[in-house]
């Protein structure tokens, strides 16, 4: 099996027990219209929002971000912003890729727990890792993410998103505490033609006085759940030293492109 491609490509897939058991073939295809891994489930399900607010006229741009320093310490506002950051980068089109990117990974590794989530996707296995392994495995999954992140960046133009806002409808749904420093953000996103909604729910946990995302659920189902079935496989069959090397080669690979 080429597991660098299915880390890289392969859609969300479904999850026994978390779904209830019923027919997910549906729900599958349609996650994977706005989901490829963490990254298409970042920037889709939140661009298309932001895009909405891209689009407003300055003052009213303007009024939200002050609210939403108003509200730095709320964890929607927290997930609000990081679309409206992201947004603006990648409508600036004056400022050289290469500088862009820069700025994109900034707002990356501000905004979301690396160190939680590399641990997340080895499982057990993080336990089985020796420590030095584990300060090399963080660093790398982290430009791992970014990487492909960017990489998904590079497929969507501002062009498309405005296009994508008039067929689908995101908004956010609500918010709860999942006891101290958790939270979960709930959002909807309609897309034309393919009721029901997709659930997109971004799980937060605070990090001093501010939030960071260790997670996204996309119908229910985990996305750092999904990357730890695929590590997993590949540190059962292979090791660890198999999955460093072909993370690594992963990396270079988009790395090589990426400011082109």
């Amino acid at each position: 099996m080429d597991y660098l491609y299915a880390m890289f490509n392969s859609h969300l897939t479904s999850q026994p027990g978390r779904v209830g058991g019923r027919d997910c073939g549906a729900s599958v295809k349609r996650r994977a219209v706005i989901s490829q891994g963490l990254a298409g489930a970042i920037f889709l399900a939140g661009a298309l929002c932001a895009a909405a607010v891209a689009l407003m006229p300055e003052p009213a741009r303007a009024q939200a971000a002050a609210s939403a320093a108003v509200t730095a310490g709320d964890p929607t506002a927290m997930v609000k912003a990081v679309i409206d950051q992201t947004t603006a980068v990648v409508r600036d089109t004056q400022t050289p890729t290469a500088e862009r990117n820069k700025k994109l990974r900034e707002i990356a590794e501000a905004n979301f727990d690396f160190a939680d989530m590399a641990r997340t996707t080895l499982g057990y296995h993080w336990r089985q890792i020796t420590p030095q392994q584990q300060a090399q495995f963080v660093p790398l999954f982290t430009s791992f993410m970014e990487n492909v992140y960017l990489s998904k960046m590079r497929d969507y133009s501002v062009q498309k998103i405005r296009q994508n806002v008039n067929t689908s409808n995101v908004s956010f749904t609500g918010q709860q505490y999942n006891g101290a420093g958790y939270a979960e953000v709930h959002s909807s996103v309609l897309l034309k033609d393919q009721p029901p909604p997709i659930k997109v729910d971004y799980l937060l946990k605070r990090d001093g006085a501010e939030w960071k995302i260790y997670d996204l659920d996309i119908d229910a189902i985990s996305v750092m759940a999904n990357y730890r079935n695929q590590f997993n496989r590949v540190l059962n069959n292979d090791g660890y030293p198999a999955l460093v090397s072909m993370l690594q080669k992963k990396v270079q690979q988009l790395g090589s492109t990426l400011d082109k």
